[in-house]
């Protein structure tokens, strides 16, 4: 088939949604399929190689006057293209089959608001999202979208998407079908497992019988960053071991916060990084508390491991999670619910209990079992 994918941004070494959107277009041309993606913008300079990319613009950001323009260049595309089949993974544009990979924009900016503490605070981020013109055009497009007659199939990659588009549109049960997330990991054994955890624990200075606590972002304060350094300032009080690898685009804020909690010598900052699989080895428990995440692949990469992990109810995927594979708490603001999961986790029987029930999830949350559904629905789209 010829398809078209639809992304407002494309890189595939960014976010969750953008690595996503790149396997799966990467796993579509493996079965011989065409595929164009069309995204709004890409900054100047950079190369996007592997791909049939058609940025819409050169430009550093996307703001309001380029989502309109956007969404009416996708149409022209969409229209003149010759296309079996197109599949959109934003809200900003529609295509025959829609699968928000980030959510909705509404949850997303009610989520963004929940992370400021305090009724003021919460208040002005409510007002700057009202004054802002992109913001809005964000939820204008939104709805048309969901509208749209193109639209023929919605995908959402969790039950909470799901949720979303019934609770803030409205959106008919009949019309959305759940795909879970998915993501690419390597085959590895337990041989690969106890060197990898070796190696990372070593450069670290980790004692083997130390607890580690894994979190990785690339938007810290949205994941919860905050809410496990207080954690673990409350395991500290509580003289329980542990420690922090911090991976992602995590600086000096974090340094200097941990130094005014006074567990600075509980926290390892690595930073981004490529070798995931390997700090997931060295991991005992990946903790991401966050207050926003449609399904979060590194929670479905953990677990993919046999690493157990900890989230929030804000997750899409921590419906994978449950009491079996870790724990989840209900809000990423409650620091003791936080910090007794982790403290629950220390133990190494129950660990072991939450990673043997992640047997076979390699293989059921891969991105060729994802894709193979998707390609179902395309193909029906297309006819």
């Amino acid at each position: 088939m010829k398809i078209a994918l639809i992304i407002e941004h494309f890189l595939p070494q960014g976010g969750g949604a953008e690595r996503s959107t790149a396997q799966i277009a990467h796993e579509l041309m493996e079965r011989g399929h065409t595929v164009t993606i069309y995204s709004a913008a890409l900054n100047r300079g950079q190369q996007v190689d592997d791909f049939d990319l058609r940025p819409m613009c050169r430009a550093p950001r996307i703001n309001a006057w380029t989502l309109w323009r956007f969404n009416r260049y996708v149409r022209r595309q969409l229209a003149g293209g010759g296309f079996d089949a197109s599949l959109s993974v934003t809200t900003a544009a529609p295509a025959n089959v829609l699968q928000p990979r980030s959510g909705t924009v509404r949850e997303t900016q009610l989520r963004n608001v929940a992370i400021r503490s305090g009724a003021a605070t919460q208040g002005l981020k409510r007002w700057s999202a009202m004054l802002s013109p992109k913001k809005q055009l964000l939820l204008s497009l939104e709805r048309r979208t969901l509208r749209d007659a193109m639209v023929r199939r919605i995908l959402a990659v969790s039950l909470y998407v799901a949720r979303q588009l019934r609770q803030h549109y409205g959106v008919d049960e009949s019309r959305i079908e759940v795909l879970p997330n998915a993501a690419q990991m390597p085959t590895t054994n337990e041989d690969d497992r106890r060197t990898w955890r070796k190696q990372v624990r070593e450069s670290f200075r980790v004692p083997e019988d130390e607890p580690v606590y894994l979190f990785a972002a690339h938007n810290p304060r949205l994941k919860g960053l905050d809410s496990l350094l207080r954690a673990t300032k409350l395991l500290a009080d509580r003289d329980l071991p542990g420690t922090l690898l911090l991976a992602g685009r995590v600086g000096y804020g974090a340094q200097q916060r941990a130094a005014e909690l006074g567990i600075r010598d509980r926290v390892r900052i690595i930073g981004p990084t490529e070798g995931m699989p390997e700090l997931y080895a060295a991991a005992d428990v990946t903790v991401h508390p966050t207050f926003y995440d449609p399904s979060s692949k590194v929670v479905i990469e953990s677990l993919m491991m046999g690493t157990p992990a900890i989230s929030t109810s804000y997750n899409g995927a921590s419906d994978l999670i449950g009491d079996h594979r870790g724990r989840v708490i209900d809000e990423p603001a409650d620091v003791i619910a936080l910090a007794d999961a982790m403290a629950e986790l220390a133990d190494p029987a129950v660990r072991e209990a939450c990673g043997a029930a992640c047997a076979g999830l390699a293989d059921e949350l891969s991105m060729k079992r994802h894709v193979d559904r998707l390609e179902r629905v395309l193909i029906e789209a297309a006819s």
